[in-house]
């Protein structure tokens, strides 16, 4: 895979996206061909990226979750977005972000391992690998905040069911975790953890969609969430994981949803 054409593949989306949204602000009535095409050219250059067509690999085919969802609800949250000045700031936004989004894939395929994943990294090597997966973190979490808040907002904003939405949510918070844990651990176990975070993250995405908190408010406290339940798991992988260390999660937990929730406009019933 040359580095011209890998960049090409990366800038290729991040312009269409680019284009495609600007288009829909200005002609509504082509989202949906738009939208269509806009999938298409992310979910081709994802498949170039990660070396499927090289490889032919099933399991390349993971990697396509991060920058499909990603756009999926970038979208979403875009169409949301009620003010133009809004739409053009955050268009501009999630078109970088998904040139990062792109390029992380590209070289987390690169260093995914076939067998069984280092508990210690020793090698720059393994400490650079290390670093992406912390960028795949960080990009999973704001894909997922981006997904929920477009969720809660269809909730309020549009009177859609609940039970309907949270199948939406449990699906999208399995695919994401389990992109995340099967890079640290055996396909088996990350699948195992993929189905209870989801299912117990689901359990707070039923609860919060009760209470009379705005939706951005409620999608912070569900990635908060998310981010903790990650951030263990991963320091488990490498055998990192003390009893301080959990205290540490869970007072940084405590924190944020407490100010989120104290500082969030609360609507009555």
């Amino acid at each position: 895979m040359s580095a011209f054409l890998s960049k090409t593949a990366i800038a290729i989306p991040v312009l269409a996206m680019f284009a495609i949204m600007e288009t829909i602000i200005q002609k509504p009535e082509l989202f949906w061909w738009l939208f269509i095409i806009l999938i298409a050219v992310v979910i081709l250059s994802s498949l170039y990226l990660s070396g499927f067509w090289q490889t032919k690999k099933l399991k390349k085919l993971s990697y396509l979750i991060l920058p499909t969802l990603y756009t999926l609800a970038s979208l979403s949250l875009f169409v949301l977005a009620q003010k133009s000045l809004t739409q053009h700031i955050f268009l501009f936004g999630i078109s970088i972000v998904l040139a990062i989004v792109l390029n992380n894939i590209s070289v987390l395929s690169h260093y995914h391992a076939e067998s069984k994943k280092q508990v210690i990294l020793k090698s720059e090597q393994d400490k650079r690998r290390r670093i992406i997966l912390t960028v795949n973190q960080a990009l999973i979490l704001l894909t997922a905040f981006f997904a929920l808040s477009s969720l809660f907002g269809i909730i309020y904003l549009l009177s859609f069911a609940i039970w309907q939405t949270l199948i939406v949510a449990v699906v999208i918070i399995f695919l994401l975790a389990w992109q995340f844990l099967s890079e640290i651990f055996p396909p088996r176990r990350a699948l195992v953890y993929a189905n209870v975070i989801s299912l117990g993250l689901a359990q707070i995405f039923w609860s919060l969609s009760f209470w009379p908190t705005n939706y951005i408010a409620n999608s912070i406290v569900l990635m908060a969430s998310f981010y903790i339940i990650l951030g263990i798991l991963e320091h488990y992988s490498r055998e990192a994981l003390t009893r301080k260390l959990i205290k540490v999660y869970f007072s940084i937990a405590v924190i944020v949803i407490t100010s989120v929730l104290a500082t969030a406009q609360w609507k009555p019933q």
